[in-house]
């Protein structure tokens, strides 16, 4: 089985990386393209008004391209060009540092944006992420030190087992979803998994479920991304955010085909 790797936490995430080394201990023709920089946020950004450049990345033990680009970017080079004759039986994007969860999340998530690409290909895709601690009171904590982090690292290597095993099922299968699959903190080999709908989280007053407002926090004369998940009333039984909340494995089908309409 042959599978294309990407993220949007760059090409240095401990995350990305142990999941490549995962899927070659388990045999599979494994290909990374993921960005040379963090590229968090960007959704399905491509770069219109620059090139892109390419490098070989030579700290895996396969086939591999640090991209100066988004996710995007990353998904489309790779299966365009340097995997045009072999195309992979299956596209996988993360896995993330940080939920991606509810409507508005996805579509800016570049994790999710890197597996819809995958998908825009004929390709079946999933778009992974791992919880972070304290995710229910703070939706992004930059100041983890992932790799000192025990409880954070253990979790990791139980999603990064679990994911081998849904894409080997998910590979055989030829519809072109997206499988987005969020962890949660911790997580052990006996989690639980729901199939999941996304959270309608919207914001402004008229929101059927309004979880937060501001994105960004002001200081002095500037504004800086800081958005904070509250809950303010239980998350629906049946969405992704109540699965979390409870413990369990969030499975999401993500399919574009639902997205299109016919007179």
């Amino acid at each position: 089985m042959r599978v294309l790797l990407t993220n949007d936490d760059g090409i240095h995430s401990v995350a990305l990386q142990y999941l490549a080394h995962a899927f070659i201990a388990h045999k599979w023709e494994t290909y990374v393209a993921a960005p040379q920089t963090e590229q968090s946020g960007v959704g399905r950004a491509c770069c219109l008004t620059r090139s892109i450049s390419v490098t070989p990345f030579e700290e895996l033990n396969c086939t591999a391209w640090a991209v100066n680009g988004t996710p995007l970017d990353c998904v489309n080079l790779a299966l365009s060009y340097w995997l045009k004759e072999k195309q992979p039986h299956i596209v996988v994007s993360g896995i993330n540092w940080g939920v991606n969860v509810s409507v508005p999340a996805i579509f800016s998530s570049g994790t999710v944006g890197g597996a819809i690409e995958g998908a825009a290909f004929g390709i079946p895709a999933i778009a992974a992420s791992q919880c972070l601690p304290n995710q229910e009171k703070h939706y992004i904590q930059k100041t983890i030190n992932f790799l000192s982090h025990k409880g954070l690292m253990n979790s990791i290597n139980v999603a990064i087992e679990k994911i081998v095993q849904y894409a080997t099922v998910i590979a055989q299968d030829s519809d072109n979803i997206v499988h987005n699959i969020n962890f949660p903190y911790p997580l052990n080999e006996n989690t639980q998994e729901e199939i999941t709908a996304l959270s309608n989280i919207m914001r402004g007053k008229n929101a059927p479920y309004p979880a937060y407002d501001a994105l960004y926090e002001k200081k002095d004369d500037e504004y800086h991304f800081a958005i904070k998940q509250e809950l303010p009333m239980p998350p629906p039984p049946g969405t992704d955010i109540n699965a979390l909340v409870h413990g369990k494995i969030s499975h999401s089908i993500i399919d574009l085909r639902q997205l299109c309409s016919y007179p």
